[in-house]
């Protein structure tokens, strides 16, 4: 969104109290010069203050475009702090984090700063249309915590494989019946649906459920891309991961998966390059310090990796399973993130 300066610059040296001792200056003129600097001041109320403001305000959405989406609309919202009534500044952080799918920062910003604005017929009903988003957007937040709490509560002190197979029965059940109401986020329950569906098969089709709801919702891409990877396709999962980068840069989760899609083409270092970035950025994502254990036992750092073993069990508690096959030499690559859906 490219807004312009509307009021031209009056130039170097220019003095107001001196505008009737320059010579040719007509008094339409003089009174248009005067009304514009009028006009001028009135709309600095309205926008950024200083120049470094300013430059965030104009540069956020070039920044979303770059990969830089987490950053730019954080460095929006903290302007947005020091001018609480600039409405340029409100509509766009709602716009960009709508558009970006930051439903939790534009419900914030909605409820602060927003609401009591003056608006116009179309920014009302563009904000109006976001208002009615996020009221179904939270309304299924809501009920999944809900669900989630009853079946902590069922399973209680009782961890074992059967109890939490029952809960899972009963809320992949509990789900459904959620979709037979039009006002509740259809690509949120579709999301859910994948993290509690009992096959491959049907998380991989609840997934394409959720993206094509809404592409923009949580981690789906990097979902997906990890799931057309598990199911051979190579180059679709390239697409799903190349677009949660091209979203945000420092997405270790989508970094996690093509260090993982590198190995298996036999690109070691390129691997491992990828692992060693998503693990600085997020240690704790989801298998991302796993990954970067395979990455650096594929590519002979033997010290690195047993420091970095010593690290997990201190974290975690101990290795997976078939993450210590795959050490021991007992799994191949392919065996091992082939058949894997995360």
């Amino acid at each position: 969104m490219d807004f312009q300066n509307k009021y031209p610059s009056l130039g170097p040296g220019f003095e107001p109290n001196n505008l009737k001792e320059k010579k040719g200056i007509p008094i339409p003129i003089l009174l248009f010069l005067l009304a514009s600097l009028i006009l001028a001041g009135i709309s600095m109320t309205r926008f950024p203050e200083s120049l470094s403001e300013y430059k965030v305000y104009r540069r956020a959405e070039e920044r979303i475009h770059a990969g830089e989406t987490a950053d730019a609309l954080q460095d929006l919202f903290d302007v947005l702090e020091h001018h609480p009534n600039s409405l340029p500044l409100i509509l766009e952080l709602m716009d960009l984090s709508m558009e970006s799918g930051y439903y939790d920062q534009a419900a914030y910003v909605f409820n602060e700063y927003l609401v009591g604005k003056n608006l116009t017929d179309s920014q009302y009903a563009r904000m109006m249309r976001y208002s009615r988003r996020l009221d179904s957007y939270y309304m299924t937040y809501d009920a999944i915590d809900s669900l989630m709490v009853q079946a902590e509560a069922a399973i209680g002190d009782d961890a074992s494989e059967e109890a939490i197979e029952q809960q899972a029965v009963w809320l992949r059940s509990e789900v459904s019946r959620l979709h037979d109401d039009d006002a509740q986020d259809q690509a949120f329950l579709y999301y859910y649906d994948a993290l509690f569906a009992e096959s491959q098969e049907k998380q991989y089709d609840f997934l394409k459920k959720a993206y094509e709801e809404d592409p923009e919702l949580f981690d789906v891409r990097v979902l997906l891309g990890n799931a057309e990877r598990s199911r051979g396709n190579f180059t679709v999962a390239y697409e799903y991961l190349d677009a949660a980068l091209l979203k945000e840069s420092k997405d270790a989760g989508a970094l996690r998966g093509l260090a993982v899609l590198a190995m298996l083409e036999e690109e070691p270092e390129k691997g491992l390059i990828l692992a060693k970035k998503a693990y600085h950025l997020n240690p704790d994502g989801l298998y991302v310090r796993d990954t970067y254990l395979v990455a650096l036992h594929v590519n002979g750092r033997a010290e690195e990796e047993k420091a970095l073993i010593k690290e997990i069990e201190n974290v975690e508690g101990s290795l997976e399973e078939d993450t210590r096959q795959l050490l021991e030499g007992q799994l191949s690559l392919k065996d091992f993130y082939m058949e894997m859906t995360d």
